[in-house]
């Protein structure tokens, strides 16, 4: 009975959570989004102290981990990192320091980092890392509600013939796809490649789940939408992602992909996974379901979400900060987004975008090949409401972005070269574009968006 319990309260609190507006002061937004309210609006300060003490941690330990080995194997996996991403995390922990307490303020240089179009835009009270901070910490909490307590096996299982008829590869990776919708897309992409080497899938099937479903998860979603003004119609957002990404898994599944074969990894023996007999679909996926909610002990999930956040805090958001930083300045300073980005500028103009709200749009529509977050980063502070849901949307959608998903979908033994992944991002793009013109002027014809 008690796992039942665990099963269906938890998993309906999850969904109100992350899913179900509701209304504080007049204002109707997801849950997470009155959080990032009431922290920002009450307790900002003390808040913006915490920030300062997590850059310093991760600006020193970082430092530290590169010729030190702690007997801690969490410790060593927290702050033990590659060269490349030393180098990240120490400058976007500086840079995020340096634009906080005002560093070098009338240098010449620093400028170009304090601006408030740049390392101004990214960091500071008002800064897009202060609401990532937040989101973030009350998102990855919150999250085994939806990935924990069985409503991901249930989904799952219930979907499985569909997903087989719709895209063409086994049933049991619904599960797969669910976790990266409400977790996160790189854990997606690693368990599609152990499925692959256990022999769950071909390597067509592995490469169809790996570049069609590990989207950036539900946490990270709502974190953009609230930042660029769509916290309360965060299910709309969402859906949209969600909608486009099943559309464009549908077409993928239907091309050629003579470089992936439908063979097996090498070694591995073809796995099945069938309903027992005697069962039917719904009581199997039930059933998943209150196992899944029997072996989760809540103490462990907890501990396991703390860590989840402190690996987030220190290996994902000084990355941010240094790839957002550099970024802006580029587009600040110098013409390369709106070079490369020129023709999409025209585009946007003949569908009904002023010059302005394109000329903003385009450079968003590539940046996102960098870091996921970029995008929205470019076009937060446009005018134009239908504008900023275009790119936000378009940002999920690309699925790639070589600051994470990218080299992570490289180093699988799918066998993906950097220039697949390229084409994926380009491929991903041009679809993901006609399909947003569309919903995003039925969504204005509803009322839902202005142009």
């Amino acid at each position: 009975m008690i796992n039942k319990l665990k099963f269906i309260l938890l998993s309906i609190f999850g969904f109100i959570f992350f899913l179900m507006p509701f209304s504080i002061n007049g204002e109707s937004k997801i849950a997470i989004s009155h959080i990032v309210n009431f922290v920002t609006g009450n307790i900002l300060d003390p808040f913006m102290t915490f920030t300062v003490v997590v850059a310093w941690i991760v600006l020193l330990a970082t430092l530290l981990f590169m010729f030190y080995t702690s007997s801690s194997n969490f410790l060593n996996s927290v702050f033990k990192a590659s060269p490349l991403n030393v180098v990240l995390r120490v400058a976007g922990s500086f840079l995020y320091l340096m634009v906080v307490n005002r560093w070098f303020e009338g240098f010449g240089f620093s400028g170009m980092i304090l601006d408030g179009n740049t390392g101004g835009l990214m960091a500071g009270e008002g800064g897009l890392l202060t609401t990532l901070y937040i989101t973030f910490f009350v998102g990855i909490l919150a999250l085994p509600l939806l990935t924990h307590f069985g409503i991901v096996e249930f989904i799952g299982i219930l979907l499985g013939p569909a997903v087989v008829k719709l895209f063409r590869v086994p049933g049991y990776s619904t599960i797969d796809a669910i976790a990266s919708f409400v977790g996160d897309g790189t854990i997606g992409i690693v368990v599609t490649d152990n499925q692959y080497q256990r022999g769950y899938y071909n390597r067509r099937e592995a490469y169809i789940i790996a570049t069609s479903f590990s989207i950036v998860g539900i946490a990270f979603a709502s974190a953009v939408a609230e930042e660029l003004g769509f916290g309360h119609i965060f299910p709309v957002f969402y859906g949209s992602i969600a909608l486009i990404t099943v559309i464009l898994a549908f077409i993928t599944s239907r091309m050629p992909l003579k470089k992936f074969a439908p063979e097996y990894y090498e070694g591995a023996k073809p796995v099945s996974v069938d309903i027992p007999e005697g069962k039917t679909l719904f009581q199997h996926a039930y059933d998943s379901a209150i196992q899944q909610a029997g072996y989760t002990n809540i103490f462990d999930v907890l501990v396991e979400s703390l860590k989840n956040i402190v690996n987030i805090y220190v290996g994902f958001l000084p990355v941010i900060m240094a790839v957002g930083t550099l970024s802006l300045v580029i587009a600040e300073y110098t013409p390369f987004f709106s070079v490369i980005s020129a023709p999409l500028v025209v585009l946007y103009e003949l569908i009904g975008y002023s010059r302005e709200v394109a000329q903003s749009m385009a450079p968003a529509s590539l940046a996102g090949f960098a870091d996921m977050y970029l995008p929205a980063l470019f076009i937060s502070e446009s005018v134009s409401e239908a504008s900023r849901f275009f790119i936000g949307v378009l940002a999920f959608t690309q699925l790639v972005f070589m600051s994470e998903t990218g080299m992570i979908l490289v180093k699988t033994k799918i066998g993906l070269s950097f220039w697949d992944v390229i084409k994926v991002f380009l491929f991903r793009t041009l679809l993901s574009i006609p399909l947003l013109i569309l919903l995003t002027n039925i969504l204005a014809a509803f009322g839902v968006l202005s142009f």
